[in-house]
């Protein structure tokens, strides 16, 4: 049984105004693939909680966050959208009851509801939230928000900014001085702002001038249907070799993570200069830190590794990543003009449909890692598993990885495109990251074998 309670809501704010770069960035997504992105996911809630409190912590965020007052109107020059802040409203928080089923489970139900129903970006507010009880008492929340909202630091930025909430009165106790989505998209009209997007830009046409036309060589000789395949590949080996690669190096784990992927691609499907693009939050002003909204975009990191050691490599997707981080941040619609442009120069668009997402937390105290014994990273080798979790025909990209953590192991997950790689190339991908990096852990010699 399904109870919905209407919460009021009232901020500070309103207007009209265009969409931010980061929105843009993602409403080109989801016009191609016609379908909502999103974020967010199942909270189990402690013992004591109560239906008020989620009331309460509703119309905190709603209240407190302009992206969250949002929707688009299609009156754009052009037909597309603009966003509309709204000062205030109601919004639905269902109340689910288990009935007798495993609370958790119902849970994860609503959870996928809530990201399979599209959003309607015109008349819904970008937020979805329940309260799962069991006999009446609330057990777990869920929240899912559209990704045109929040992403993933945003995310971030929201959960810190309600541990501030007096939970009382339901009022904040800090002002909230980021800046919110309608300021930013004036400020992204501004000379400076555009003269970096205008460089960010010619970057961009520099990568699609130097590397290779295909990200991928060759055709897949076992095409699936569902055509997209995502593969999860468990590893505590390649956790503990990057420990040891870190230790001897003196640094953290991303670029060593980089290093491998980018050498395991070129080693088996790909290439050599290697480019992926990578998600840069683009939150590197103080005024941005705390901004529950939308903001990362991608761009392109070339690194060319080959007839290097690893470790050579490792220095190299360092440097290449501040100059991703130094580019992400562009006006979407110049740049896929320019990319129209230098299709029409070269004869063909240049692929550039391959992706490496560190999904690990920011902030990572990596200063006091140790190089555990070789013996350890030999025998972990044996505890390697793999798993196909999930097919869809969803427009996706031609291979991403995404990397997360476990106590003690590294998870990478890649999702592919079979007409492209097959199944056992994905397979063969993922067992290269961990060989490129265990043989790079016992001998710092190692070469990243990809060849001029």
């Amino acid at each position: 049984m399904t109870e919905k309670i209407l919460v009021d809501f009232h901020g500070t704010g309103s207007g009209v105004g265009e969409l931010t770069w980061g929105q843009r960035t993602v409403w080109r997504t989801v016009v191609k693939t016609g379908r909502s992105e999103t974020m967010g996911g199942v909270t189990p809630l402690p013992a004591g909680s109560t239906i008020e409190q989620s009331v309460l912590v509703l119309r905190y965020v709603m209240g407190r966050h302009e992206s969250l007052r949002t929707r688009l109107v299609f009156d754009g020059p052009d037909g597309g959208p603009r966003q509309q802040v709204h000062a205030s409203g109601q919004v639905a928080l269902s109340v689910v009851d288990a009935g007798g089923e495993d609370p958790a489970a119902v849970a994860e139900r609503v959870r996928l509801e809530y990201e399979d129903t599209d959003f309607d970006y015109a008349d819904e507010w970008p937020v979805r939230m329940a309260v799962i009880t069991e006999g009446g008492v609330p057990t777990h929340s869920v929240a899912v928000y559209s990704h045109l909202a929040i992403d993933a630091h945003g995310l971030d930025a929201l959960v810190t900014d309600l541990s501030t909430m007096d939970w009382t009165t339901g009022e904040p106790t800090l002002p909230l001085e980021a800046t919110q989505p309608l300021a930013l998209a004036e400020q992204q009209r501004k000379p400076n702002v555009l003269r970096n997007s205008e460089a960010a830009i010619r970057y961009w046409e520099r990568v699609l001038h130097t590397v290779s036309a295909k990200r991928v060589e060759g055709e897949s000789d076992d095409h699936r249907s569902p055509r997209w395949g995502d593969l999860t590949l468990r590893s505590p080996a390649a956790w503990l070799a990057t420990k040891a690669i870190a230790a001897r190096l003196r640094t953290d784990t991303s670029p060593i993570l980089l290093a491998g992927y980018a050498s395991a691609l070129a080693r088996t499907v790909g290439n050599n200069p290697v480019a992926v693009q990578i998600a840069v939050n683009n939150r590197f002003r103080q005024s941005l830190v705390g901004s529950v909204s939308t903001m990362a975009q991608t761009c392109p990191l070339m690194v060319d590794i080959a007839d290097v050691t690893f470790d050579e490599a490792v220095h190299r997707a360092r440097q290449a990543t501040m100059v991703t981080y130094k580019y992400a941040y562009y006006d979407p619609e110049r740049r896929a003009a320019m990319v129209d442009r230098v299709a029409e120069e070269l004869g063909g668009r240049v692929e550039m449909d391959t992706y490496f997402n560190d999904r690990r937390p920011p902030g990572r105290d990596e200063r006091d890692i140790t190089a555990p014994p070789v013996e350890e990273i030999l025998a972990a080798r044996e505890q390697t598993s793999h798993e196909w979790v999930m097919w869809t025909d969803v427009d996706s990209p031609l291979l991403y990885l995404d990397v997360d953590a476990e106590p003690d192991a590294v998870v990478f997950t890649l999702t592919g495109d079979t007409t492209r790689v097959s199944p056992k190339s994905m397979l063969w991908l993922l067992t290269e990251i961990e060989s490129v990096l265990v043989d790079a852990a016992l001998d710092p010699t190692a070469t990243t074998g990809v060849r001029s």
